[in-house]
């Protein structure tokens, strides 16, 4: 995928494009290069061990899963891992997926390891405390962080466990739907 079909913007919902570009920025794109790449995935390594520290489990996950994360995602899109991955083929990645309706081959990965990540208590269950501390992570404000919880957090446990997190997480990147909980799981997304 080494050009985008300028066409596809023309077919998606803007609510759409404006979560993926949301997920680039705030949870991939962290060293704000404007494209993804390597140097990406070995900052969040490094994150991790400051915050949960270098031995613990989500640490000596990171650095076995991450690297994998990453040549999946390049594989997908047709790259090499020193390759970048533009925010335009970013969006042409998760359009294709949606229009095949299909997982994308990196993402089961990923979705095991951030949900581990969000998980520091390791109870199989995300708290709104352990949400707020990870998406801090990631820079998105507590306040930011305390409302989306309180969106889609309606256990009366007030936790989510993995089957609620699949299901938030599609309706991230694949609902059109404005009121879907699953919006906020990645931070509020700027109108």
């Amino acid at each position: 995928m080494t050009s985008i079909d300028e066409d596809i913007y023309s077919k998606l919902d803007p609510f759409l494009i404006r979560k993926w570009t949301h997920a680039f920025y705030v949870f991939f794109d962290l060293n704000r290069s404007g494209a993804l790449d390597w140097q990406d995935f070995e900052d969040l390594i490094e994150v991790i061990g400051e915050a949960r520290g270098n031995r613990s489990d989500i640490f000596l996950t990171a650095k076995l899963c991450l690297p994998d994360i990453w040549h999946k995602l390049c594989e997908a899109n047709g790259k090499t891992t020193d390759d970048q991955l533009a925010v335009s083929e970013w969006h042409s990645m998760w359009a294709k997926a949606l229009e095949e309706n299909s997982e994308l081959g990196w993402q089961k990965c990923y979705l095991d390891y951030i949900f581990k990540l969000l998980d520091a208590s390791g109870d199989k269950l995300v708290d709104q405390a352990e949400y707020v501390q990870v998406l801090g992570f990631f820079g998105v404000s507590e306040e930011n962080a305390l409302n989306c919880f309180d969106k889609f957090g309606t256990s009366n446990l007030n936790c989510i466990d993995y089957k609620r997190f699949l299901q938030l997480w599609n309706e991230f990147f694949k609902s059109v739907d404005r009121n879907a909980p699953g919006n906020y799981l990645l931070g509020i997304i700027d109108e």
